[in-house]
This record gives structure tokens, C-alpha cells and sequence, in this order.
């Protein structure tokens, strides 16, 4: 993974003058194709003032998990503690969502917005233990990226 030029195109496609819905799908898009371990990629948003998160824009197998309560599995704990999860064997954890039998781990980082989490990008992988620290490094990145878009 060549993590600068991943972030030069983030910045190219954040910076464009464009809804920010297609932004966002285009960011979904280009890093499902641009990481090869990245079988699922989706924004989920907190609605509002429920205590739950709703699925924006993804690339990947379409999921069923659209709204997913705060505290429940990798994206609703991260709603709650405002840290990073990575999870290298998604079958390790009591409190997962499964999005299919495929996904053999996830990692999830907040996106803030004004000091708040307003909500996080999701990454989910067919193979057992693929993310390091540069994937969250360039997850951060691409949050911060979001954040400064008119959402």
C-alpha cells in the first residue's frame, strides 16, 4: 500500500467542488479498489440525536445493517468510546455484527466534527489480521478529510 498517494488522491477527491454525498462514494469507491484487503468500505453517520448510527454511502455487498443501535457491535462501541477498533478476527469478539460469513475482521475509526463524533468510517476484509498501523493512519487521515466537508 503506498499510503502518500493514497492520501494525494483523498485530498484530489475531497477537495472537489461536488456534492458531498458523491464525495463520499467516491472515497468508498476508490479505497474498496486502491487496498486490495479492503473487501468493505462504508460511512455510517449518527442521526441526529438517536443514539444510533445509519449507513451512508459503502462500496462492497450491500448489508443489511443500515442503522445500527450506539454500544452495539464494532461501529455502535465506537459511537460510545470515541477510539479506534481494529479487530483482526472478527470471531474473537462477543459483540459483533456479522455482515457475512466472509469478513474475517474490521477495523472502524471516528470521524469528528468540532470536537464530537458525528461518525465513522467502516472497513471490513476477507483475510484474518491484514491492518497495521498504517491503516489506521490513513483511516484518520481520510476521517479528518471528511470532517471538513459541509456534512
Amino acid at each position: 500500500m503506498n499510503i502518500d498517494l493514497i492520501k494525494k488522491d483523498i485530498l484530489n477527491i475531497t477537495q472537489q467542488t461536488i456534492a458531498v454525498d458523491i464525495v463520499l462514494q467516491q472515497i468508498c469507491d476508490y479505497l474498496k479498489s486502491a487496498v486490495s484487503y479492503y473487501d468493505w468500505v462504508g460511512f455510517y453517520f449518527t442521526n441526529g440525536d438517536k443514539k444510533e448510527l445509519i449507513l451512508k454511502q459503502f462500496a462492497g455487498k450491500p448489508t443489511e445493517h443500515t442503522v445500527i443501535p450506539f454500544g452495539k457491535g464494532i461501529c455502535g462501541q465506537v459511537a460510545l468510546s470515541n477510539q479506534n477498533f481494529v479487530v483482526q478476527d472478527v470471531t474473537e469478539q462477543d459483540n459483533y455484527i456479522s455482515c457475512g460469513f466472509d469478513v474475517k475482521s474490521e477495523i472502524v475509526v471516528p470521524i469528528f466534527k468540532d470536537g464530537k463524533n458525528i461518525g465513522q468510517i467502516d472497513i471490513d476484509s476477507h483475510l484474518t489480521a491484514p491492518f497495521g498501523k498504517q491503516d489506521e493512519e490513513l483511516l484518520e487521515f481520510v476521517c479528518e478529510q471528511v470532517a471538513t466537508l459541509n456534512l
